[in-house]
């Protein structure tokens, strides 16, 4: 099956596609889409949404639910993930990929936006889960290798906006034994299926996580 890694809904303010929208065209695609919307403090303000705190993980996984059950309409499963900003000494505005979890987990640790990356890293070892650093050599937007020894793996990422800098990302990842990992950064009709990954079937984020700590598929990208 084909699975696009890192996919956006309207739900992120630099989206401009609903959740119908993007399973429709990746339905079309017969491309299968990790929802990885953007989970951070800035949609706990005005700019970004207005969600009080509390609410805020509420309606993050309420969104991934209706667009997970649109999907199973439509035939395209979709899995949970989350696309996790975080500030750093020397960055503030680190973004991480987080594969396996449940939206539970973000119940349950609503705050994941307040930590720093050696603690996001412990909380997803912790709990079983893979952290990908997002896009690491986006210069554009002031991304670049933080912790490589706080990660699982990092980002050949497919935004048609950006260079994809992928001798970079495979040079990163064998100096740091790190998995390479891919995505279209889905934000607007007509990057559907950009990037991803071709794996067998799997039924859940799971068996997702077990593919991506396997290294037991092999990444597509147009």
């Amino acid at each position: 099956m084909k699975i696009d890694l890192h996919v956006h809904s309207g739900f992120s303010i630099c989206a401009s596609t609903t959740y119908k929208e993007a399973v429709e065209l990746y339905a079309q695609a017969n491309i299968n889409i990790v929802l990885c919307n953007h989970y951070n403090a800035l949609y706990t303000t005005p700019y970004g949404g207005a969600y009080s705190k509390h609410d805020y993980p509420l309606r993050y996984v309420e969104e991934f639910y209706r667009t997970r059950d649109y999907g199973d309409k439509l035939g395209v499963k979709v899995l949970f993930g989350i696309e996790a900003a975080i500030c750093l000494p020397d960055c503030p505005y680190a973004e991480y990929l987080i594969y396996g979890a449940s939206p539970e987990f973000v119940l349950d640790n609503p705050r994941l936006y307040e930590l720093d990356q050696k603690e996001l890293y412990a909380l997803c070892k912790q709990n079983d889960l893979f952290l990908v650093q997002a896009h690491p050599f986006r210069k554009e937007q002031g991304h670049f290798p933080h912790d490589m020894k706080s990660v699982d793996g990092v980002e050949i990422n497919c935004h048609y906006r950006f260079l994809r800098e992928e001798e970079r990302v495979r040079a990163l990842a064998k100096e740091n034994n790190l998995i390479i990992t891919c995505g279209s950064d889905f934000h607007t009709a007509g990057q559907q299926g950009a990037g991803g990954i071709i794996c067998e079937d799997i039924k859940d984020e799971k068996e997702l996580k077990d593919v991506l700590t396997k290294n037991d598929f092999r990444i597509f990208m147009r």
